[in-house]
């Protein structure tokens, strides 16, 4: 890897540089993932490397209202001596910071069927009481931070409908937000939750009056005729474009007054045959006017996706000390791997890329792009798979995989997903994801927690239902264009993340189905956009399982879709990742010398441990906090344990078994003159561990 030393010059740029970054507070929690900026740490000093042994838990504050596979990934914000959380059923709830204490309460339930994933709130302060701004279901509420009323003067009574201004009917839109918009001024800027599938709703950027709740402005990021980008798609009409949006949240560079934000894929994920062309802005970095939504300048780090490669999070707004000179930069987690590096007001990369040719697809109908960017940032993960990145936890496990790999397609990451089965690495689930990166703005240092994972793609040939179609056909076409990604095909689903569908109707109504595949229920979206004849055919279908005459050997001149025939991990014989450890792992990375500094593996697997093996990582989801006090706090792996890293060394100072898996973003803040670390305990997600409702706040005694 290229190392940049530092210039005597540079060196004294970059003291100068921590200086005024120190001007900015870093000891407060108020905005989701720490700052605007999305730096994930802490100024305080109070818990140290020396002391962090001792810390203990002060308060815990249940929610009460967990069920199945329903997980809680708020990060809490902290203003004054209240946070803000939000609960598994979407629930907003006020606490005193220093004792858990329940403060007030607002339910979204009378609003929103079923539940959702929410990742944290936005604070307004409003010259009076406060608000703060909630999303649920469809809905982005605006709720008295005082009292935990509506405000009745904000959208329409207190809510706006995010269905809306997206240039189509609404009540055939399936639309949501799971990470909380950003304030600049008195706007309130955000992304959205679009589903996956084949009739997936437009992720436009969209900028609200904070006080009113009027729309301000729109930014297409499926640009529409005469816009720029329009001509990177080969439009077919009448077909639905969606995705394409922004659900990891975004950044902001108040001085700059831009916002920063990073782009999915275009829908459906996996197959784009309906969708030719490069496809801006899916994939993009975007840096936009935040007063006007202008663009200023876009960088697009997949062309044509076909892996599920989204850009999951937001950037962090950096400095980085280059030939002499302290440039303002952001910093791009990938579920490549990557860290993709780039100028934060030209967009352009500060490590040098390369344009490859990638292997094509052979998927009828589709058109992989011929060439992909490599090494465009800082790796930290493989990216590709053979041999030498099999499974060493034991020599059965390691022949199995042997075996299995020459299964499928397996020509490098960029392999397109194909009919018999591509293996891919890493995949869908990382490299990063939505918890981002932390960075110490005083050490210039980044901390990434990844996974390092691989993915099987094969593809699966669906035959149009037709109109009149009868209700065998129009319930197969619905669930395989919308719902076989996560539960497959076969309706098995996967034990981990998503659960089967056999035998449903032992276990609900056919009246509570149709309730959640309208509401939505934990990390699966709401699907609005079916009429009831339509709903009636797909629980039909989900019940019944019944395939309509012909479809199972469809010939492939009749095709005009293909999906996904499940989400598939490569995995062993015993279910434990068939790639080699570390399956997951925190990293530090070195700003000044764009090295990476530490790497070790996060988590073990309990089952494993019992036959003494450790050291192996886990799949793990959430983020990483880094404080002044020297120490990396993370959650996040599959044996449910909150630890603290040396921010110097990666070794482990401290560990705690929390009621549930911590799959969230910690925050740290100060209350009374003492510093607390809290994080949700909500489990469940995709790892398949029990799902909780606590927050848990540690403190030294």
């Amino acid at each position: 890897m290229q190392k940049f030393i530092l210039s005597t010059i540079g060196f004294c740029c970059f003291l100068s540089a921590c200086q005024q970054e120190g001007s900015r507070r870093y000891d407060t929690w108020d905005t989701y993932r720490g700052t605007k900026e999305a730096t994930q740490y802490s100024s305080l000093t109070q818990i140290t490397r020396e002391n962090v042994h001792l810390l203990e838990p002060a308060w815990e504050f249940h929610t009460g209202d967990n069920g199945p596979r329903t997980p809680m990934e708020c990060n809490p914000i902290v203003v004054g001596t209240t946070m803000y959380v939000t609960s598994p059923k979407l629930d907003l709830i006020a606490l005193h910071a220093g004792s858990g204490e329940q403060l007030w309460r607002f339910s979204s339930s009378s609003f929103n069927e079923g539940s959702g994933v929410n990742r944290g709130v936005t604070y307004f302060d409003d010259g009076a009481e406060g608000r703060i701004f909630m999303p649920a279901g469809p809905y982005l509420f605006a709720v008295n931070a005082k009292s935990g009323e509506l405000v009745a003067e904000f959208g329409q009574d207190g809510k706006i409908d995010l269905r809306e201004h997206l240039g189509k009917d609404p009540a055939r839109l399936s639309i949501s937000l799971s990470t909380p918009g950003i304030l600049f001024g008195e706007l309130l800027i955000i992304g959205s939750a679009t589903g996956e599938g084949y009739d997936a709703s437009p992720g436009h950027i969209r900028a609200y009056h904070a006080r009113t709740g009027e729309l301000a402005w729109i930014f297409h990021t499926i640009p529409q005729e005469g816009e720029f980008g329009h001509e990177t798609w080969e439009w077919v009409e009448d077909e639905n474009y969606g995705g394409t949006n922004n659900w990891g949240g975004m950044s902001l560079d108040e001085e700059k007054g831009w916002v920063y934000v990073a782009t999915g894929s275009p829908t459906y994920d996996f197959y784009g045959g309906n969708r030719l062309g490069e496809n801006l802005f899916g994939n993009c970095v975007i840096a936009l006017d935040a007063r006007t939504g202008e663009r200023q300048w876009h960088y697009q780090a997949v062309t044509h996706d076909l892996w599920d490669f989204d850009l999951p999070c937001a950037p962090t707004l950096v400095t980085v000390p280059m030939d002499g000179k302290q440039v303002k930069a952001l910093v791009q987690p990938t579920k490549m791997g990557e860290l993709i590096l780039l100028d934060r007001y030209t967009g352009k990369p500060l490590l040098p890329v390369e344009e490859r040719a990638v292997p094509p697809s052979y998927v009828p109908g589709e058109r992989a792009h011929p060439t992909q960017k490599f090494n465009q940032g800082i790796r930290l993960v493989p990216q590709g798979m053979d041999s030498s990145y099999l499974t060493d936890i034991s020599e059965e496990a390691n022949a199995y995989a042997r075996k299995e790999i020459k299964k499928y397609r397996n020509e490098g990451m960029y392999t397109p997903p194909s009919i018999e089965g591509t293996l891919t690495m890493p995949a869908t689930r990382g490299g990063s994801l939505w918890g981002g990166i932390s960075y110490d703005p005083v050490q210039n240092r980044i901390y990434a927690n990844v996974n390092e994972l691989a993915m099987i793609l094969q593809l699966r040939a669906v035959t149009p239902a037709g109109a009149g179609a009868d209700e065998v056909s129009s319930g197969y076409h619905s669930y395989m264009l919308n719902c076989s990604n996560c539960h497959g095909a076969d309706r098995k689903g996967l034990a981990d993340a998503y659960p089967s569908l056999l035998g449903v109707a032992g276990r609900y109504s056919r009246e509570e189905i149709k309730r959640i595949i309208r509401g939505g229920k934990g990390v699966m979206p709401a699907f609005t956009q079916f009429d009831d004849r339509q709903l009636d055919a797909m629980v039909s279908f989900v019940i019944d399982g019944e395939v309509p005459a012909g479809q199972e050997s469809a010939q492939l001149a009749q095709v005009d879709k293909y999906v996904m025939s499940g989400f598939r991990l490569f995995l062993d014989e015993e279910g434990f990742p068939a790639s080699k450890p570390p399956w997951g792992s925190l990293n530090a990375i070195d700003l000044n010398t764009l090295t990476v500094d530490w790497k070790v593996p996060l988590g073990d697997y309990p089952a494993l441990v019992e036959r003494g093996i450790t050291g192996k990582g886990t799949q793990n989801f959430g983020g990483c906090v880094a404080t002044a006090g020297g120490l990396v706090f993370v959650g996040g792996s599959a044996d449910e344990m909150f630890r603290a890293f040396d921010a110097a060394t990666g070794e482990v100072l401290w560990s705690y078994k929390l009621p549930a898996g911590g799959y969230a973003v910690p925050s740290v803040y100060e209350v009374g003159g003492r510093q607390y670390v809290v994080i949700a305990a909500g489990g469940a997600n995709r790892i398949g561990t029990p799902s909780g409702d606590s927050f848990v706040a540690f403190a030294l005694p």
